[in-house]
């Protein structure tokens, strides 16, 4: 393995903009997008960032189900596809099993039109220079044909069969051998079909499905030099609910297909007469105790017989079991609630809770409803993963009497009788001044249910004005996090995909992701943020206010709504349903859509606009020179959008566009989002790039211009979240970037690349937003605060300011003592005085370690008394650094390791940037996750960063050094080598107890996090362990449980010495320790099938046990009745022995008896 540093040093500047304005004039007019395609003229150009497309040989799969559950099958094999015209042109219907298909396409399903056609190289890759431009908009104004032949196994679990499409866009007409099964419409509706009548079990079946287009598909606006951006959008908003941004957005060009295609997956299902429809598990806490949870359960049950059917629901999580009987008359679907008063067993004691990112760990019990017949068979089962916690939001609303009152609201209790506790329409405007963008004012809504009633608190609190605070288990949330536009441009969203952006935002340590006009909807996407602690703002399908056009079909949408909640809802994750994006929902769909969620969902918050309503707005999204502004104009409230441009490195950008385009700035730039959007005299791009000039100096190629942007970047995206946290519960509860995620290779909005790398706009981000961070002001008073966001408190800290000048000789320092940092909340520690006795340019650094001296974190900031003229720091002496790789390991699913960073010079070392890379390509290994970047270090210092690497094909080699693989060393965890070893001889190893100073003090056991979740982990297998009655695994169990395995782990200081052994640090101890217990949980699981619940597998393994004791009973019996016969026949003569043998077996049985 090589880490590359690369050392940046630099200084920045940009021009203020003091005047407030707006992206979109005061008066808006309707968005219908363009009437007619662009001229030649404007199109971008380029005789280089062009590719040929190559068709590929098709490859005739057989469809298949592969097998997701018992009861479950996934059809994602087989598929092909076609152009409508080409398959109404045939000799044969589209529905004939023998049509001939030779010319179809081999077709991705899950996928779009246009993933298909890429993949097949139909056309070449869309994401790469202007070959966007090659693929014909007919995409979309066309519809589709899609085939698969497969066989339909019987199975034991049921004879009714189901056909279910998770997702389609945008019409479909679903065929089934020859049949008509229905049509469906709206990107976001299921489609559930009984297949059964038409099940061919004896020869393949034939699924045909025709997509058609949206009726609105609009006309692309291709951005270019002269014309800009363009609209956000145009016609396609009419067509909600759909995909909006595909007919292209400031941040995306036009998708050609629109993302038409069977997007989602598609399942057969079998299953009986009796059957659960869809179930909604609310976990209520009697906050503000959390030590205990009820569970309400509610779900749809379906008899679809001709009789009347009875069974028992049977809902099991974690320990808790509980069973209801239920009976359905022939042809009845009946809506169950179960609550602790119909089942006193819903009730938990002591639950493992799920938090945001940075308040706690995220536990998913795994959770399933049964249905289970008189005779013990199971008819239907849903499961589902359950994260234990309760939402509460204190937001502002008013009564039919002024004032504004101040509300601690909790739907799970307000919302128990289905409907709306708020009037958006009749919403009422604040007396606030209004902040930038937010041109038509601040609202709070009406109040429907008396202050006081169930789930609504009159509170007292000034601070935090109107605007809306997010709490999950009693406990406020500082939301920290960004907009997703959309997962990806082509809709390509596989777990595999998708999986390494929420690592990202968890190493970025935000807690919140905003699903922009729902483009990202979807269950992996969901699932990633429960695992991940991100909540989740989710919008539905609907832009701008007075701009971007309204649905045409509000029945549509909001069945299209009413199928998002119903599918989504158990997800633990989402924290807010939100109607639409800057601005509010025509009347008549709004109050529809407050009825619909008060009903499906009653345990989340619906807001009706995301700026406007208990929100402070808006926008900026161009670059601020001061980043100062942030704080004196900008931050409070909470905010769903602030941007800043954040363009990627230069690696990246020549690796989607030819190197002849990519300096200077030319057409493929622009069209990959590189704005000209005029503000007064200033472009967006001009803004940034004299910005840069200013503070940096001029650039006359790409590297340069990219390396000083990312110090641009760093310093903007530090200063937004940096200026939020400053009035941290003063005014301040949220604020979200636009954008954090990019949908395609961008160069505007982003935290990190569409490659996965991270460089200035990532570690800025990632710095401020760290659970307990230090930080300065950046406005004249310069204070210095501690901001925590974690529920932990911490006792005697202490803080260093010191200052120091150009090239890193220290100038002043001070220390301040910190007696106690609070919990969730900022500390005020200092300020930086006597700003005039120091030089023109100076370094500020913050040093918050523990009173023994441990790093928790530190800042650095330059300081810049002059006018900026970019030359402050062009004169720097260069500065190198030394790096040393420790503890490198391989984990369960990535490689971890630190590095040790070094400044041996004698000047300062700024804008440190880490890369991973093959040591034998040169090529970066994305995403690798750092704890720190683009970080300084003083003359003499050195800092240990922390980093990951996903394991993945060719990782391992890439990694390993070249020494190593010449010698044949690999990686393995401890059963792999076991497996593949010999062992030599036996070890002894003593009883393993330790006696050291247990008598005084317990708690270097288990006192810190890193001991509980070691302690947590180990006994979450325990009820396993003790139900198996394999040796070694018990054995082992013994040894897990050794005290010292905890001592070695502890972070307190103790008057007695500790020997580690083997063991630099806790953080090793801890490490080593959880990769054994890793792969011995593994072990226990493969003992017994993961999926089955403790209590059933306890049930199965006694009634095994039993029929084992039975068996060695009767055994036993047999032999002894042998023995008597032996006796009886030696003694007796003949004829009695078989009168005896009868005698004897009878007296035996009946004893038994």
């Amino acid at each position: 393995m090589r880490i590359k540093l690369d050392t940046y040093i630099a200084c920045i500047a940009i021009f203020l903009c003091s005047s407030i304005e707006c992206i979109y004039s005061q008066k808006l007019k309707w968005n219908f997008g363009l009437s007619r395609r662009q001229s030649s003229e404007v199109i971008p150009h380029s005789k280089y960032s062009f590719q040929t497309a190559k068709l590929k040989k098709k490859v005739i799969e057989p469809g298949e189900l592969s097998p997701l559950s018992d009861w479950e099958y996934q059809l994602s094999k087989g598929w092909e596809m076609i152009e409508g015209y080409k398959a109404r042109a045939a000799e044969k219907s589209v529905v004939a099993q023998d049509l001939d298909t030779s010319e179809w396409y081999s077709a991705t399903v899950p996928g779009t039109v246009l993933t298909t056609l890429v993949d097949q190289g139909v056309y070449p890759d869309p994401y790469w220079g202007l070959n966007n431009l090659l693929i014909p908009d007919t995409l979309c104004r066309m519809d589709w044909w899609y085939r698969n032949s497969f066989n339909i196994p019987r199975n034991k679990k049921g004879e009714k069969v189901k056909l279910i499409l998770n997702g389609i866009n945008y019409k479909a007409e679903i065929w089934f051998n020859r049949q008509l099964l229905g049509t469906m419409t709206g990107a976001f509706e299921r489609g559930i079909f009984d297949i059964t009548p038409w099940v061919d079990y004896d020869k393949k079946n034939l699924l045909a499905i025709r997509i058609l287009p949206p009726n609105n598909p609009g006309i692309p606006h291709e951005a270019n030099r002269k014309e800009g951006i363009g609209p956000n959008g145009g016609a396609l908003c009419l067509d909600g609910p759909t995909f909006i941004s595909s007919e292209g957005w400031d941040w995306i060009p036009g998708i050609r297909d629109r993302n038409v295609g069977i997007w989602q997956d598609v399942r057969v299902k079998f299953g009986n007469e009796l059957e659960i429809v869809d179930t909604h598990v609310i976990t209520d806490l009697p906050l503000p105790d959390t030590t205990s949870v009820n569970f309400i359960v509610q779900t749809e049950i379906y008899n679809s017989s001709k009789t009347t059917l009875t069974a028992n629901l049977h809902f099991n999580i974690g320990g808790v079991s509980a069973v209801y009987p239920v009976s359905l008359n022939a042809n009845e679907k009946k809506m169950i609630k179960l609550t602790s008063n119909e089942c006193k067993e819903l009730q938990m004691k002591n639950p493992r809770l799920w938090w945001p990112n940075g308040y706690g760990g995220q536990y998913l019990y795994d959770a399933s409803l049964s249905l289970i017949s008189s005779g013990k068979d199971t008819l239907d089962v849903k499961k589902m993963r359950i994260g234990i916690r309760e939402l509460e939001y204190e937001l502002s609303a008013y009564e039919d009497n002024p004032p504004i009152v101040r509300l601690n609201y909790n739907p799970t209790a307000a919302l128990q009788d289905g409907k709306p506790a708020f009037d958006t329409v009749k919403r009422k405007k604040t007396d606030n001044k209004v902040r930038y963008t937010n041109y038509d004012g601040e609202f709070v809504p009406y109040l429907l249910k008396p202050v006081s009633s169930q789930g609504i608190e009159l509170i007292k609190d000034s601070l935090m004005k109107e605007y809306m605070v997010i709490k999950v288990n009693g406990q406020r949330i500082f939301c920290k996090g960004g907009n997703w536009g959309m997962d990806d441009g082509m809709k390509r969203v596989s777990r595999e995909r998708l999986e390494p952006a929420l690592k990202l935002h968890k190493n970025m340590n935000y807690n919140m992701i905003r699903n922009w006009t729902g483009e990202s909807t979807e269950e992996v996407f969901y699932e990633l943020c429960d695992e991940y602690g991100m909540l989740v703002m989710n919008d539905f399908w609907l832009s701008t206010d007075g701009f971007n056009l309204n649905p045409l079909d509000n029945c549509l949408f909001v069945r299209n709504v009413t199928e998002t909640v119903r599918r989504f809802r158990n997800h633990p994750s989402i924290a807010l349903w939100c109607a639409r994006n800057e601005g509010f929902a025509t009347n008549e769909l709004e109050y529809m859509l407050a009825a619909t969620l008060a009903k499906e969902d009653g345990s989340r918050h619906y807001t009706g606009n995301s700026r406007s309503l208990n929100s402070s707005g808006s926008g900026p999204w161009r670059y601020q020179f001061d980043a100062g502004w942030y704080y004196r104009s900008l931050a409070g409230g909470f905010r769903s959008e602030v941007g800043t441009p954040s363009l990627p490195t230069a690696e990246t950008v020549r690796e989607f566009m030819a190197e002849e385009d990519t300096w200077p700035i030319s057409d493929v730039w622009y069209y990959h989002d590189w704005h000209n959007h005029r503000y007064g005299s200033k472009t967006f791009s001009e803004l940034y790039k004299e910005g840069m000039d200013r503070k940096l100096g001029p650039s006359d190629n790409l590297d340069d211009f990219c390396r000083k942007a990312q110090l641009i970047n760093y310093e903007s995206h530090r200063a937004i979240f940096e200026a939020w946290n400053s009035k941290m519960w003063n005014d301040a509860s949220g604020v979200l970037l636009w954008m954090s995620h990019p949908a395609w290779p961008s160069m505007v909005w982003q935290n990190y690349s569409s490659n996965g790398e991270t460089a200035g706009a990532y570690y800025g981000t990632q710095k401020a937003c760290r659970p307990l961070h230090i930080q300065m002001s950046l406005n004249s008073q310069h204070k210095v605060d501690i901001i925590n966001t974690m529920l932990k408190e911490y006792r005697n800290l202490k803080v260093e300011v010191a200052v120091y000048d150009k090239v890193g000789k220290k100038i002043r320092s001070s220390q301040q003592k910190v007696s106690r940092v609070t919990a969730n909340a900022l500390t005020p520690v200092t300020q930086l005085e006597d700003i005039k006795g120091l030089p023109d340019f100076s370094w500020v650094k913050l040093v918050l370690t523990t009173n023994n001296g441990k790093l928790l974190d530190d800042n650095v900031y330059w300081l810049n008394q002059k006018e900026w003229d970019g030359k402050v720091l062009t004169d720097l002496p260069v500065a190198s650094v030394n790096v040393s790789v420790k503890n490198f390991a391989k984990k369960a699913n990535h490689y971890e390791g630190k590095l040790i960073v070094k400044n041996p010079g004698q000047y300062l070392a700024a804008a440190i940037a880490l890369t991973l890379r093959n040591a034998k390509t040169d090529a970066p290994i994305r995403p690798a996750y750092f704890d720190d970047g683009y970080f300084y270090l003083m003359p003499g210092e050195f800092k240990e960063i922390r980093f990951q690497v996903d394991c993945k094909e060719g990782v391992d080699k890439m990694l390993l050094p070249e020494c190593a693989k010449q010698k044949g060393i690999t990686f393995s965890t401890p059963s792999e080598i076991v497996t593949k070893l010999k062992s030599v001889d036996m070890i002894d190893v003593p009883y393993p107890m330790s006696w050291v100073d247990e008598e005084r003090d317990i708690s270097p056991w288990l006192g810190n996090v890193m001991q509980r979740e070691a302690f947590d982990k180990l006994y979450s297998v325990a009820e396993r362990v003790h139900l198996c009655s394999d040796r070694r695994i018990k054995q082992d169990w013994d040894y897990l449980q050794a005290s010292n395995n905890f001592r070695f782990m502890t972070t307190k200081q103790m008057g007695v010495s500790l020997d580690r052994g083997i063991y630099d640090s806790p953080y090793d101890a801890f490490t080593n320790y959880m990769n054994i217990l890793g792969d011995f949980i593994s072990r226990v699981n493969s003992l017994y099938p993961v999926d089955i619940e403790d209590e059933e597998l306890n049930s199965l393994l006694t009634t095994i046990r039993n029929q084992e004791e039975e068996l060695v009973q009767l055994n036993d019996q047999v032999k002894h009745l042998q023995s008597l016969v032996k006796e009886q026949s030696e003694k007796a003569p003949a004829k009695k022995a078989p009168a005896k043998k009868t005698t004897t077996a009878k007296k035996t049985t009946t004893a038994k008896k």
